[in-house]
């Protein structure tokens, strides 16, 4: 018995070796020309991207009197606070402004939302509290539907909160969401 766990153990640790070996032999391999600033993921997210093109144009392009590379886009920050958006989102944004698409991200939209507002009444919001799996303690567990605009059911709150899906003014913060984030698949 004693040497069965003896091969055991000393398989195992060789096996924790092997694949220790692997994954550092795996760290040390990057694409040609990455530097150590960006890793491979941080390719996806469009704030880096946009960094990234105005670098590279920063490169090509001349010097103006202060000392700054010319034609640069602003870094925004501040926030819109009717939709949640920054201020390149909500503007006009020229095409050197905006991010490619990224066609690895998909998206998949929910059109079936409805508030007070719009639709006369919530739709969605207050769906049904699910019952409990186990019917031994579904009794603990709370019935009847949730209430909005506080309670909607979900883990995360809406940040343009309890919306209606027919209302253009969402359609059109939600639609630029999706472009700010790159998303290059929308379904519906």
């Amino acid at each position: 018995m004693a040497r069965f766990r003896r091969k055991t153990c000393i398989t195992l640790l060789l096996f924790v070796l092997f694949v220790f070996g692997v994954m550092m032999g795996l760290k040390t391999l990057k694409p040609p020309g990455a530097e150590f600033r960006s890793p491979f993921g941080l390719g996806l997210l469009p704030q880096v991207q946009q960094e990234v093109a105005a670098v590279r144009k920063a490169q090509n392009n001349p010097v103006i009197s202060n000392g700054s590379p010319a034609n640069l886009p602003p870094h925004h920050s501040k926030m819109d606070l009717d939709t949640g958006m920054n201020n390149a989102a909500n503007s006009e944004a020229s095409p050197d402004m905006l991010v490619t698409p990224n066609y690895d991200i998909h998206l998949f939209y929910y059109s079936w939302y409805g508030n007070p507002q719009v639709d006369g009444k919530y739709i969605h919001w207050n769906h049904p509290l699910l019952p409990h799996w186990d019917p031994q303690i579904v009794n603990n567990y709370p019935k009847g539907k949730h209430v909005p605009p506080e309670d909607i059911g979900a883990n995360f709150y809406p940040e343009l909160g309890a919306y209606s899906s027919r209302d253009i003014g969402v359609i059109d913060a939600h639609m630029k969401q999706i472009r700010t984030a790159s998303a290059g698949y929308l379904s519906h």
